[in-house]
């Protein structure tokens, strides 16, 4: 590594190549290929759409098992139990978390890994579905307590020579980068495969995000699973009730319309750096981000992934006048359930109070059911088979 900004090559003791590092960077002398590209025509025809005209379900409790049994949402143990998945004893957290999180050995520290992206949000809005790509990761990330640090990618796009590809191609490579400058999280190196297309047509436009983040003490390691009873339950973030691209929606109506769901990347930003502050001070006892199947299947997991012991819960929500099943169900972004001992829950709330993270107060931790109000009262047992079973099943078929 030099100082002097240029790009020097020796072969056989023999200046092959010297030239100024600029003119290797695009923008700066480099050459930059700039493609035909065009909004699809159908993104304003899907915005458009009203949600308001589904009937409501008949049986939330048959709703949460439908999500629960999609390849989207069900555990992927079948496959991840095939490997090494204690890493050989490296691995800080059993499998089925937010996040990957592996020690690093002779130190206190951690590395944690996790991958994301929600091809249908792309679809719908492909610069706001790659950066929720990336901030999902992010959440993930900071579940377990690590910082999130940087990314890498996998870039999954139809023929780029047809304008609209390209539109998608672009306007998600730019979501990137909107999403790395603010979360600090840059880009380390990536690839792109083009032309992923059949006769009907290209795959749903899909930005793989990998996040790495650094856990500076594994003492801080946070599980995504209620881990005691009689502990309280949050939610930090704001029910909304977005329903575009949702899971519920697709599963249930065999729709993928309306825009992605709002990101506001500054928001999302001190989110997780609110997250980070109140583990490292040893406020929660778990954390988990909501996504796909929304904050129902987030609270679903969160009491039967944990390997020792499966843990109800009963909560209440403030639905003001919205539909239940979209904020049972709806997919908005930068919410993370949390749980804390009911000795801290002031604390907590106090720190929220200060930094002005929204949050509300769910109930309590205990029991043998998942129960919301009126509206889902299902046994945590009978989720967790559905959960753990599905993938099996359909690999035995």
């Amino acid at each position: 590594v030099t100082d002097d900004k240029k790009f020097r090559v020796k072969w056989h003791g023999k200046v092959v190549v010297d030239i100024p590092v600029d003119s290797l960077v695009a923008g700066e002398g480099a050459p930059v290929y700039t493609r035909e590209d065009r909004r699809p025509g159908y993104l304003d025809k899907l915005h458009s759409y009203d949600f308001s005209s589904l009937p409501l379900p008949e049986d939330y409790n048959e709703v949460l098992k439908k999500l629960l049994s999609t390849p989207n949402i069900a555990s992927k143990a079948w496959i991840y139990e095939q490997y090494d998945t204690m890493v050989r004893t490296n691995s800080a957290i059993l499998p089925g978390g937010d996040a990957a999180l592996i020690r690093i050995k002779k130190s206190k520290k951690a590395l944690a890994m996790k991958t994301d992206c929600n091809g249908r949000y792309v679809y719908l809005n492909p610069r706001r579905g790659a950066q929720i790509a990336v901030a999902e990761s992010a959440r993930n990330v900071a579940c377990t307590g690590a910082k999130p640090l940087a990314i890498t990618n996998c870039l999954n796009f139809g023929n780029p020579y047809k304008p609209e590809s390209y539109f998608q191609f672009k306007e998600a490579v730019l979501g990137i980068g909107d999403a790395c400058r603010k979360l600090n999280t840059p880009v380390t190196g990536g690839n792109v495969s083009f032309y992923n297309e059949n006769p009907d047509g290209a795959i749903y436009p899909t930005p793989v995000i990998g996040m790495i983040g650094l856990l500076d003490n594994i003492d801080h390691a946070t599980p995504s699973w209620f881990v005691g009873e009689g502990d309280g339950v949050y939610l930090l973030g704001e029910n909304k009730g977005e329903m575009g691209g949702s899971e519920y929606v697709h599963e249930l109506f065999g729709l993928t319309e309306g825009n992605a769901p709002s990101m506001d990347l500054k928001f999302e930003k001190q989110l997780q750096d609110f997250l980070l502050l109140i583990i490292k001070k040893r406020l929660i006892k778990s954390a988990h981000d909501t996504s796909e199947g929304g904050l129902a299947v987030a609270l679903a997991e969160c009491c039967f992934t944990n390997h020792e012991k499966k843990i109800g819960l009963k909560i209440k929500l403030n639905m003001n006048e919205k539909r239940p099943d979209f904020i049972l169900f709806g997919e908005d972004q930068s919410r993370i359930v949390i749980s804390c001992a009911q000795e801290k829950k002031d604390q907590l709330e106090a720190m929220a109070d200060k930094t002005k993270i929204p949050y509300k107060y769910l109930g309590e931790t205990g029991g043998e059911k998942l129960i919301i109000e009126n509206f889902i009262s299902v046994s945590v047992s009978q989720l967790s088979e559905i959960y753990e079973q599905t993938i099996p099943k359909l690999m035995n078929r």
